[in-house]
């Protein structure tokens, strides 16, 4: 859902279930 590579947000796919707002990148 997240148009960020999993590699560029250094999260496991379990934290994805976090808002975008607390990506902050």
């Amino acid at each position: 859902m997240y148009q960020l590579p999993i590699t560029n947000s250094q999260l496991p796919i379990t934290n994805y279930q976090l808002p975008i707002p607390n990506y902050q990148f």
